[in-house]
């Protein structure tokens, strides 16, 4: 490494190229960035769906899920298989391992579902899906005064639109129903013109048709033949003739039917600030830039609006731009505060020029990164943005270290190129392995699992890039810089700068030398005392978080813009109580706005603005956006629960107001073979669940039944004829109805059903009342050939690797025990004997309490490979195994400073802290690196131990302090930040700061005792072994002569 020192501290023109060159990359690079909120996720899922309409959950897993899943199940690059069967659909999604090229995977599925023959003649064609991410950059809401089909329709014109529109990849048109065309035959007019569904079905498919017929060749060229009796809309079915007879006496469809052009039959109803609504998702696929593409909606909004029909209006809100901006202005502020900051600190200790030089350090590791961040994958984003913040303090360490000790060497009269070659030389061994060491602790962020892995991947990259070029510009470029630095006059100025800046550096060199020397000397001296001391200090901070003192939370719970409500109610009920549900969490959400906005602080930014209300099935969804940053959105959302009053009549109520909502904290996954095990097993659960105070709000996948009709054959049938397939065929063209054909209309493909009348299809009493056709046209009346029973069924079937599945979950009181160890309680006290009643049986925790412990083994894992790989190269470098072992003692103390810090600050910890005390190791180790190095130099160099330990502590003190200090103060603004914007990395903010400072005493204390204790440990080892060898030599016996 000498070489390139040497040569760019003897041209400075070429350090300074250097330094313009990755300035200038730097800035060229920004533009190329991709910009959004979050970084894209990796998906490695395929989906396999497929529809079977009118059929049940239990019917569906058995033709549709089962066979896809057996088909596929045995294909290499398969991780996991999920699968869930509900009304009318089955999906299965297949999890991809790791590394496993997923488009081939898709190709191999592909090939295997198309193979399968067994599939239900009604049943839709499968599609097999590799699902990619895509970035949603808002919504545009259409709502006013129009019919269903007028908004439908203007929304598809909308869409059309807005898709063609620059910086736009996608628009999907949301919550609106398909078209359809429903024929209703009743009962009673299929008794009086003799008809059967069959022959229904047959007139209008031979009626309704386009058929090219070929071509006619002449010799003056081809002629296409064509026949274009196609049906689209209501009156040209309903002129169709059923039958005719031979003096010309037609029936017509119109005559036994009524003709229904509308909408297929989908329970949902959209109101967006009291209007009925339909909403455009606005998506980019590729090189997304959150504020281009919705600044480019907000124009074409704003352009498009003034020529809507009356009474209809557009609005663009869930805007991610508007949380982009104000994260990126947290993040620049607080980072240019922490710069600042930084600087200051530099000023009052170094010289001035000095201190320029370093700080100038920080831009060029940052231009640097900026320059390669395009080539990483990764653009500029939340995560990647944190990722530089965290590092203001960690780049300028190399260049302290540097410059203090070219300083140093330049103070005691060696010459200006002389001075910078000797103090860079003193300190590249452990500046070049702090930062190998540094890069090797973030490495575990890479190999992170769980849906956050590949999300922070942004923070290594962004550290990796910034501290080798934070490397390159303090052996490069800032040697060659201070080389050429005019030397301090003799005589200081008078300025107040000057003064401040002499009075500081003074302070800190008395105070190492008249403070902190006497007081390492006497620790030294007691040096096993102060071991012991550390100990109990890191126990004591094991106890305050094991003892439950801290709270802890995977993710933490951080204030979002939207409130959102979700009220389930029991299945089967009518759509108008959904809708009446429906209204009343709206005009609930409205008092509340109505309230909040009259308050004198959001009279010019008021508080509340958008609300959007769902009626589905059974289920009720509210969409409240917040517009004041002042709103305590968890003070509103529990004053809107309250105003709600009683909501017994719901199956399950959930209010959120978090950026990302976890789910229930309990959350159990039981899988078998035998669904009636799973029955039986979800009230043993509840009735464990149930004995922990605090828990409550417990459901399972099994608490809400769906009634089933079953039909079954009586004796009659046989003689008759008539088989169950007969009456199936027919109770299911009756009811749910027989698909005629598809037409192409505006866009989509339209259905077009025969069935009985609505009024027909809601009553079971018809099925009595309706009548079964035979082969031979006899009609019988269903109740003489068959009858039904009614069975409990399943909302949902859902499978996990082929066997039937029963989740269990439940919420937990704040003031209640920690969900995990509520799980792990019943898991050690029931889970043994359940494994034992109920053969087959295998439990998995599910949802946030299983992306903890994988998060958390993986981090442990991949921190003690570090650790690991560290030592080994600490081994190398100091031809020692007990001082790498020195380095690695401030990474206990670090986590030490984070429980402190996080218990000094009440703060929850959380993923994000376990990632900051991560970070905080590879930084912690670098002031014992560059403490042990000077120690053994000296020593090399004749010293006595105890005045190397004492002289090297000293001559270290100046450039540990200030690395840790600037590491701790750059990072102050964010740590102290308020806004909701920062509130979920402040954590990994604490732990790496707190735990820095604290490790900063562990590194002037302990390790010298720690140096001296394993002296003192190498002399009695090396005092045994001579004891032995000597007691050896007088036991061996004289031979005889």
């Amino acid at each position: 490494m000498s070489g390139p020192i040497t040569w760019f501290i003897k041209n400075p023109i070429a350090a300074n190229l250097l330094m313009v060159l990755l300035i200038i990359g730097g800035y060229t690079s920004i533009p190329k960035l991709d910009k959004q909120f979050f970084p894209t996720p990796e998906i490695n899922q395929i989906e396999i769906r497929m529809e079977f309409r009118g059929a049940s959950p239990r019917e569906v897993e058995e033709q549709i899920s089962v066979r896809i899943e057996e088909a596929i199940h045995d294909l290499n690059g398969i991780e996991e298989l999920r699968s869930t069967s509900r009304e009318g659909v089955g999906v299965v999604f297949v999890e991809v391992e790791t590394d496993y090229p997923t488009q081939k995977l898709t190709n191999d599925i592909n090939t295997r579902v198309d193979a399968i023959r067994s599939f239900p003649s009604e049943a839709e064609r499968p599609t097999v899906t590799e699902i990619t991410y895509r970035h949603q950059m808002g919504r545009v809401q259409i709502y006013g005064d129009l019919s269903e089909r007028e908004m439908k329709e203007l929304g598809e014109i909308l869409r059309d639109e807005l898709v063609r529109q620059p910086w736009v990849s996608i628009v999907e048109l949301q919550t609106a129903r398909p078209y359809e065309v429903s024929i209703e035959v009743s009962e009673d007019s299929l008794q009086r013109y003799q008809l059967t569904f069959d022959q229904v079905t047959a007139a209008v498919r031979s009626a309704s048709v386009n058929l090219p017929a070929g071509a006619v060749q002449r010799d003056s060229g081809d002629l296409l033949i064509q026949t274009r009796g196609q049906a689209y809309d209501r009156a040209d079915f309903e002129s169709i003739v059923l039958r005719s007879d031979v003096s010309g006496q037609e029936l017509l469809l119109s005559d036994v039917s009524t003709v229904r052009d509308t909408f297929e039959d989908i329970d949902v109803d959209i109101e967006f600030n009291g209007k009925r609504s339909l909403g455009l998702n606005v998506y980019v696929t590729t090189s997304p830039d959150v504020i281009l593409t919705t600044n480019t909606v907000k124009a074409w909004v704003a352009e498009r609006e003034l020529s809507l029909p009356e009474g209809v209006s557009l609005e663009f809100w869930q805007d991610p731009s508007k949380s982009f901006k104000e994260r990126v202005r947290t993040l620049v502020s607080n980072g240019l505060g922490g710069l600042v900051l930084v600087i200051i600190v530099l000023m009052l200790f170094l010289r001035p020029m000095l201190a320029f030089w370093v700080s100038v350090g920080i831009v060029v590791a940052y231009m640097g990164t900026l320059f390669l961040l395009p080539y990483t994958g990764q653009g500029l984003n939340m995560i990647s943005l944190f990722a530089f913040l965290l590092t203001l303090g960690i780049v300028v360490d190399d260049a302290i270290i540097v410059g203090e000790s070219v300083h140093s060497a330049q103070s005691r009269g060696l010459s200006g190129v002389h001075g910078a070659l000797v103090g860079t030389r003193q300190v590249v061994k452990p500046v070049v392995f702090a930062v190998i060491s540094t890069m090797v602790f973030f490495a575990p962020m890479f190999f992170l699992p769980g849906e956050w892995g590949p999300a922070s991947k942004g923070i290594p990259v962004v550290v990796c890039l910034a501290l080798a070029f934070s490397l390159i510009e303090s052996l490069l470029i800032l040697p060659s810089h201070l080389a050429h630095m005019k030397p301090e006059p003799a005589i200081p100025d008078s300025g107040w700068l000057t003064r401040t800046r002499m009075a500081c550096a003074g302070w800190l060199a008395r105070f190492a030398n008249e403070r902190y020397r006497p007081f390492l000397e006497k620790c030294l001296r007691n040096h096993a005392s102060v071991g012991g001391f550390f100990l109990v200090l890191l126990c004591l901070s094991l106890a305050l978080f094991g003892g439950g003192y801290l709270k802890s939370a995977f993710f933490p719970r951080v204030n979002s813009d939207f409130v959102v409500g979700t009220v389930e109610l029991p299945q089967g009920g009518a759509f108008a109580d959904s809708q009446a549900m429906r209204d009343r969490l709206v005009t609930a959400a409205e008092a509340i706005k109505t309230d909040y906005n009259s308050q004198s602080r959001y009279q010019q930014t008021p508080a509340i603005d958008n609300i959007l209300g769902v009626a589905g099935a059974n289920k009720v969804d509210l969409l409240v956006q917040t517009v004041s940053d002042d709103l305590d959105t968890e003070e509103m959302t529990k004053r809107l629960r309250q105003s709600l009053g009683d909501l017994s009549q719901a199956k399950d109520v959930r209010f959120d107001y978090t950026i990302r909502d976890p789910g229930k904290p309990i959350s159990l996954l039981f899988a078998s073979d035998s669904i009636s095990d799973l029955e039986v097993l979800s009230q043993d659960v509840r009735a464990a669940l149930e004995r922990y105070p605090g828990v409550f709000d417990i459901s399972d996948s099994f608490d809400a039944p769906l009634e089933e009709l079953v039909l079954s054959l009586k004796p009659a049938a046989e003689a008759l004829g008539i088989t169950l397939s007969d009456v199936a065929k027919q109770i299911r063209q009756a009811f749910y109805g027989e698909e005629v054909q598809r037409i192409p209309r505006d866009g989509e493909d339209v259905r077009v059903m025969i069935r009985y009348p609505e009024s027909e299809r809601r009553a079971i009493a018809n099925i009595n009342s309706m009548y079964i056709r035979t082969r031979d046209g006899a009609e019988v009346p269903f109740s003489t050939v068959a009858t039904y029973r009614v069975e409990t069924g399943y909302q949902s079937i859902e499978r996990l690797d082929r066997l039937r599945t029963l989740e269990v979950s439940a919420d937990v009181a704040e003031d209640g025990a920690p969900p995990r160890g509520i799980v792990e309680s019943v898991l050690r006290n029931d889970g043994p004997v359940w494994l034992q009643r109920y053969p087959g049986l295998t439990i998995n925790m599910d949802g946030e309490l299983q992306e903890e412990i994988e998060f958390q083994q993986a981090m442990v894992y991949m921190g003690s490979l570090s650790m690991l790989v560290i030592f080994g190269l600490m081994a190398i470098a100091f031809k020692s195994y007990w001082q790498p072992f020195l380095v690695l003692t401030a990474v206990p103390f670090g986590l030490m400073g984070a429980i402190f810090g996080h218990w000094l600050l009440g703060w929850q910890v959380s993923m994000f802290s376990i990632m900051g005390v991560i970070a905080c190791a590879g930084v912690v180790v670098n002031d014992n690196l560059v403490l042990i190095d000077r120690i053994n130099n000296l020593r090399d160099e004749g010293m006595d131990l105890l005045d190397a330990l004492l002289q090297g502590a000293t001559d270290r003190f100046r450039p540990i302090v200030l690395t840790s200090v600037t590491t701790f103060v750059g990072l102050v603004p964010i740590m102290l930040e308020t806004s909701v914007q920062a509130q979920f990395l402040i954590p990994m903010v604490v732990s790496l700061s707190f735990g820095v400072m604290f490790a900063t005493g562990v590194t002037l204390v302990l390790v010298p005792a720690l140096y001296l204790l394993g002296d003192d440990v190498g002399k009695y080892l090396t005092l045994l072994t001579k004891r032995e060898i000597e007691r050896s030599d007088r036991d061996v016996t004289p031979p005889l002569v």
